[in-house]
């Protein structure tokens, strides 16, 4: 047995099923523990996954709720983190919306809020990124979020941020993993003796071989990797005897890294793992909530646990509302719809802009029905193929189906351009790969998800809607800027050694 498994194993078994901001008064205000994971798909035990283990996430999702349909309105880090921090959609943010971009200072997170009403906030990993943020008299941001540092085991910066508090102080502290991002270690699946048999679905837009396979199981170890990180920090948690009163969320930005998955806007791309857990705070665990959330919920939810109200907390208004009622088992008021989008993901993908176009779509999931609007068919959504697909993350299975060539089935769902509407019943077509949206009996109802889409992104004063949607294109992009912005495009670099995996994770 390796170190890393031993650790493993030893978590998994020891886990156990002045302020301008003032919260309401409580008899005991819960603490708020938010682990994110950076680029993975529902893949744990209790969503079925059997090719990757996740025994502490799985303990808490049988303790707590597992939230079947839980979306990122964006499938890309930072503009889904700043969702996740302002309770607003992307395109409520400016250049937020954007990838590697500047953060607006007029845009308060709600971790700022908990910091200013007394609670104690700190943070380890990744937070918000890759671009830069900084308050309206130009220094750095942190959005209010200390930082704790631990190395390889976040129980170990946990444990110092529990240290140093006063044990009557509830707390904030969000984790950020740098798993599954990557690169991987060419096949570390196998060599944990992983089999590329295990996997019971290959997802029908990448060709179902050897080679994806062990990609796939490749992604399994860093998933395994990150619900390790999760199990230090339950583990200190419980020691610090707060597990039963800390709201535990355990969640990812966005889906894998592969093709047609990450920063795109199919199903696989934006539907994420969602699992709470909190024994004071639930009611009826061990359930599956059907009801769709969204990560835009996440603000309004721990603010309204930690009894701070909404019109106190000096926000731009906030999009998103609450899923306290599903924790409580009322659903106060229907979920029964999604809205998704994008805008520009990585710079100089496509020509016309000093900083590249986008590719902007916006979509809305509404029952078993995902409709897709893409403002933009003309331009490649991976970006240009002469560019080198820079839209999706380098990998064994992009490199694969790029060496098929543009007339392959696998190259044009993965690298094609793609009709102003899509359609997709994901009943029958959970990986979307057969558009029904020119199909004569599904006129109705995309016609019907299409105006609802527009009206809602219309009371959201969406630009894009707007017909503004060029102030995306030119907003400016910190990767380009402190590269030249007229600095030529690259190719995607050959697969990098093990060694500079961590360095490629921190810097994206």
């Amino acid at each position: 047995m390796t170190l890393k498994s031993a650790f493993l194993l030893v978590l998994s078994l020891g886990l156990i099923g002045n302020s301008c901001v003032a919260a309401e008064p409580a008899a005991k205000k819960p603490n708020v523990l938010f682990c994110i994971a950076d680029d993975a798909s529902p893949h744990f035990g209790v969503y079925g996954c059997q090719w990757v283990k996740t025994p502490n996430i799985d303990r808490l999702g049988k303790a707590g709720l597992v939230f079947d349909n839980t979306y990122t309105p964006t499938a890309k880090c930072a503009p889904s983190r700043s969702a996740i921090l302002t309770g607003r959609n992307p395109w409520q943010l400016e250049e937020a919306a954007n990838h590697q971009s500047f953060f607006p200072a007029k845009f308060k997170a709600f971790t700022e809020v908990l910091a200013e009403a007394g609670f104690l906030v700190g943070a380890q990993g990744k937070t918000w990124g890759p671009g830069t943020a900084k308050t309206a008299d130009g220094k750095p941001r942190n959005f209010g979020l200390t930082t704790y540092g631990g190395g390889a085991d976040p129980g170990l910066g946990f444990r110092k941020f529990l240290a140093a508090r006063d044990k009557q102080q509830p707390f904030f502290f969000w984790f950020g993993s740098h798993d599954p991002h990557r690169a991987y270690k060419l096949d570390s699946g196998i060599a944990a003796g992983k089999k590329p048999s295990d996997i019971e679905h290959v997802p029908a837009m990448w060709p179902d071989n050897e080679a994806v396979r062990r990609d796939m199981l490749d992604y399994a170890i860093e998933v395994e990797a990150y619900d390790t990180q999760v199990g230090s920090l339950l583990k200190a948690l419980e020691e610090a005897g707060e597990l039963d009163n800390t709201l535990v969320i355990v969640t990812s930005d966005h889906g894998m890294p592969f093709p047609r998955v990450k920063g795109h806007n199919y199903d696989m791309a934006n539907r994420i793992p969602l699992v709470v857990h909190w024994p004071a705070g639930i009611v009826h665990p061990d359930r599956h909530v059907p009801e769709f959330v969204s990560l835009i919920d996440v603000a309004p939810t721990v603010l309204e646990a930690m009894g701070i109200k909404l019109e106190a907390a000096g926000m731009s208004p906030i999009t998103g509302r609450s899923f306290g009622d599903l924790l409580r088992d009322k659903p106060a008021a229907p979920r029964d719809q999604v809205i998704i989008g994008r805008e520009r993901n990585d710079v100089l993908a496509r020509p016309g802009t000093p900083h590249g176009l986008g590719y902007p779509v916006r979509g809305i999931r509404q029952g078993n029905l995902l409709y897709l609007h893409n403002f933009a068919a003309d331009r490649w959504p991976c970006g240009n193929p002469e560019l080198g697909l820079k839209d999706t993350d380098a990998s064994p299975t992009k490199k694969l189906i790029e060496d098929l060539g543009e007339k392959n089935q696998y190259w044009q769902l993965c690298y094609g351009k793609r009709p102003e509407q899509e359609l997709f019943d994901l009943a029958e077509d959970p990986d979307c790969v057969k558009n029904l949206a020119e199909l004569p009996e599904y006129q109705s109802r995309k016609k019907e998800l299409r105006e609802k889409l527009f009206a809602d992104l219309k009371r959201q004063q969406d630009p894009r809607i707007l017909g503004q949607g060029e102030v995306f294109e030119n907003y400016t992009s910190v990767k380009n800027i402190a590269a030249g912005a007229d600095a030529p495009a690259k190719k995607d670099p050959p697969a990098k050694k093990a060694k500079q995996n961590s360095k490629q994770k921190q810097a994206d």
